[in-house]
């Protein structure tokens, strides 16, 4: 096993104060290791100092100059006058140096076919060619830019057009077709739909190298990584297993730390009870001294912060009911024109809907038919009754920022004494002089837990949020989920986040391009559902595929791909003639010729990947 990456006892420090110290921990190749913890802490910090971006208080950090680290940026992106295609193949320069020699030498062999010299030369270079990937490399980039969501006819886009989260996907594209020894991510699952994040969990499992990812996405830290970094305290204490293994590992660290304070402040205090008692008596001084050293060799042990402050509150008890209290009947939604079309759902009064989707299916757009901010183009929402809502805006743009806290809660309820407003303050962890900040200066934590402080005081009968957990940190998330887990009125939002949909949603309505989807359960318990109907849906088309004979196929396939590739080789040369290249109808004509063919080889390098794969499950 490879070390890629050793940090030991790093510190680093801003304006003289300490950001974080003793920070010590190893990567070896094939580990998949989450850096975690509260916003403000250093893990962004960390990553800097680690790419040589941050300069180095104390400490030390080995890079391993064997190993490339890759790291998700835009600066991954080379040339933003590239098409996307010409971007990705970037990465196999080497391959296309090959290519290039490989014609030039069938060029030469046409000339002088009997040439054994060019003959084992051409061999050795292909022999090279095909063990770098040259047979697979194309079809590596069709599917990695297809699961980031890229069509074929955007290959040929230039990479200025694309927007700033299109560019961050070019580049996550890129970094992955890379494949560093070490691959470093900050925030992956940021801006990336669902579909394309479980996808991307496969694959990070299948890694070969080792990935060093920092995120407070528990769902993805779970599905991916078997080792927790927890940057607290101003240092870090490392965990091994899941996100559950961690949690429960936590507990635990913290109760012996609770046990080992507690016994040694019960042996100083038996010491110093000794010397205050001693220390006078001339018969004792000596004894009293010995006790005195022995106290100042004590190694102190630090009184333990408390694991987790909760937020003391209850939203006012709910009547459950199985009415139907919500009810979506041929909706068509968009604006100008649909962005889907058939959505149909019910909703009873203790359910807890979750609406999902890769992002431009319309779910923020459902959210806002659903509070009748904005009208179905076709089709209606039926409520059993009026219902007092109470809204969470992923922005908090409720809040009034000029105000402190005291005057935000005041204001909403003016008959509140200093007293009430303090003590509901209290619950949701906002003490003393909290109270008198001003709420532009919150962190993104503290306003969360002001907005849901304010929303259980309206007392609303429906809660309806739009992305509640959003660049949150993993603290403030589970606040967050453990207040929502007390409401027992029914809730409505839209979320991309895994581990919140599970612990609170009881119903799916998922959107597609093409349909919405009702489901009773999990988000996990969808996805298997999913799953097993993909899967059934394959077995019944293998069914019905007639007997392949696979080595035929393979070898046909194989044929059409030489003599395709031998095509677009002669055309790319023909375009370097002067009489080709210097009249614009035919420099086009051949150009678009190449285009053409170059596609057709992609369907069939396809189709030769596949039949490979079909192949060897046959044989197995």
């Amino acid at each position: 096993m490879m070390n890629i990456l050793s940090i030991s006892k790093l510190q680093k420090d801003f304006n003289g104060e300490v950001l974080f110290k003793n920070i010590s921990f190893d990567i070896n190749s094939k580990d998949k290791v989450a850096i975690i913890g509260k916003n403000g802490t250093g893990k962004s910090t960390l990553l800097k100092m680690i790419l040589g971006d941050e300069t180095i208080d104390s400490g030390d950090i080995h890079r391993n100059p064997k190993a490339k680290i890759g790291y998700l940026s835009q600066s991954v992106i080379s040339g933003a006058k590239h098409t996307l295609f010409d971007e990705m193949l970037q990465v196999f320069s080497n391959l296309l140096s090959f290519e290039k020699r490989m014609y030039d030498l069938t060029l030469e062999l046409e000339k002088d076919p009997d040439n054994k010299e060019l003959m084992n030369t051409y061999s050795k270079i292909e022999h090279n060619y095909s063990v770098d990937g040259g047979y697979d490399y194309l079809y590596q980039v069709d599917m990695i830019l297809n699961k980031f969501g890229f069509k074929k006819e955007e290959y040929s886009r230039g990479i200025q057009t694309f927007s700033g989260g299109e560019k961050t996907r070019v580049a996550f594209a890129k970094l992955l077709l890379q494949k560093p020894e070490l691959l470093i991510l900050d925030e992956p699952t940021n801006h990336l739909d669902i579909e394309i994040i479980d996808w991307l969990e496969d694959y990070l499992n299948r890694y070969e190298g080792a990935v060093l990812i920092v995120t407070h996405d528990k769902y993805f830290i779970s599905k991916v990584c078997r080792k927790i970094i927890e940057i607290d305290n101003f240092t870090t204490e490392v965990y091994y297993g899941t996100f559950l293994d961690y949690e429960y590992q936590k507990i635990k660290r913290y109760e012996i730390l609770v046990r080992k304070y507690k016994k040694q402040q019960k042996e100083i205090l038996h010491l110093q009870s000794f010397i205050d008692r001693f220390s006078a008596n001339a018969k004792k001084a000596s004894i009293a001294k010995d006790r005195q050293k022995k106290m100042d060799k004590i190694k102190r042990v630090e009184k333990p912060n408390i694991a987790k402050k909760q937020v003391k509150m209850t939203f006012e008890e709910k009547r459950s009911t199985r009415e139907i209290i919500l009810n979506a009947i041929d909706l068509s939604i968009g604006y100008d024109k649909p962005l889907i079309s058939n959505i149909n759902f019910t909703m009873r009064g203790y359910e807890k809907l979750a609406i999902v989707g890769p992002n431009g299916t319309g779910k923020t757009t459902l959210l806002k038919v659903i509070e009748q901010k904005l009208l179905p183009l076709k089709g209606k929402i039926e409520f059993l009754r009026e219902y007092k809502i109470g809204y969470f805006d992923q922005n908090q743009e409720t809040l009034h920022l000029q105000k402190t806290i005291f005057e935000e809660i005041h204001d909403y309820h003016p008959m509140y004494t200093v007293k009430d407003v303090r003590s509901v303050a209290a619950r949701f962890l906002f003490f003393n002089e909290d109270l008198d900040k001003p709420i532009s200066i919150l962190s993104g934590g503290e306003r969360v837990r002001l907005v849901l402080l304010l929303l259980m005081l309206e007392d609303p009968e429906l809660l309806i949020l739009d992305e509640p957990t959003n660049h949150l940190d993993i603290e403030t998330k589970d606040i967050i989920e453990d207040v929502l887990s007390q409401f027992t009125g029914p809730i409505i939002f839209v979320s991309h986040d895994r581990y919140f949909i599970n612990k609170i949603a009881t119903k799916i309505v998922h959107l597609s391009t093409t349909e919405a989807i009702e489901f009773e359960g999990s988000y996990d318990q969808f996805k298997d559902q999913e799953s097993k109907t993909v899967i059934k849906k394959t077995r019944t088309r293998n069914i019905r595929e007639k007997k392949i004979n696979f080595e035929k196929e393979i070898s046909l396939l194989e044929k059409n791909i030489k003599k395709l590739t031998k095509e677009i080789e002669i055309k790319k040369e023909e375009t370097f003639k002067e009489e080709n290249y210097s009249d614009h109808m035919i420099s086009n004509s051949l150009n678009d010729k190449i285009t053409e063919l170059e596609e057709v080889l992609h369907e069939k390098e396809h189709d030769y990947l596949d039949l490979l794969e079909k192949s060897e499950r046959e044989e197995v």
